[in-house]
């Protein structure tokens, strides 16, 4: 006796399909995706590009427009970029490391039922703390470097500008030379320490 087995698995029980009303369908309330609209001045108005998950379809782009921001899309074209060759650069040095491939991008453009324009790029952009970010990633790039086995063999700038204005603040008289332990306030002529400090 011949047993003839079927191509495609067994469907579980609780399968629902894709057409299903969406109060059968699997209900996500806390995605942890991330979509990114794309900045696109080239497309026409109806046309708007997202990069999404690797594994997001054309099914959840549409449904994710039309259940959050109630877009009406009537076409999806998906494309996978693939990155560049780039090679590690261990302690910033060119040309060493192992070459590797960072992780591909997918990319999705939407054709939707109204126009949507993009709207200017405002001129002031101290509301968003622009200043503040440039900041804390200079901070950050400062604080690696520190980091670094070879950090002891650079010399410390800050410390060698800083030292160079005392002196210029020296030598033209704007600022007075004090001893360290005037300068920060301590006394050695109290009764508690019995002899002076100037006494030999």
């Amino acid at each position: 006796m011949v047993r003839r087995f079927s191509k495609f698995p067994k469907k579980p029980a609780d399968w629902v399909p894709p057409s299903a009303p969406l109060s059968m369908r699997k209900q996500v309330f806390l995605p942890d995706i991330t979509i990114a609209l794309i900045r696109t001045p080239f497309l026409p108005p109806r046309y708007a590009s997202f990069y999404v998950p690797l594994n997001f379809n054309k099914l959840d782009m549409r449904d994710y427009l039309k259940r959050l921001y109630g877009v009406d899309v009537l076409n999806v074209r998906s494309y996978v970029e693939q990155q560049k060759v780039t090679r590690l650069r261990p302690l910033g040095k060119f040309g060493y490391g192992k070459l590797r491939r960072p992780e591909s991008k997918k990319k999705m453009t939407v054709e939707m039922k109204v126009p949507f324009v993009w709207p200017d790029a405002p001129a002031d952009m101290s509301a968003w703390e622009k200043d503040q970010f440039f900041k804390a990633a200079k901070y950050q790039s400062e604080l690696q470097d520190k980091q670094r086995p070879d950090a002891g063999m650079k010399p410390n700038t800050e410390e060698r500008e800083a030292y160079a204005e005392e002196a210029k603040k020296l030598l033209d008289g704007s600022k007075s030379w004090r001893p360290t332990w005037q300068a920060l306030g301590l006394s050695y002529d109290r009764k508690g320490l019995g002899k002076r400090a100037t006494s030999s």
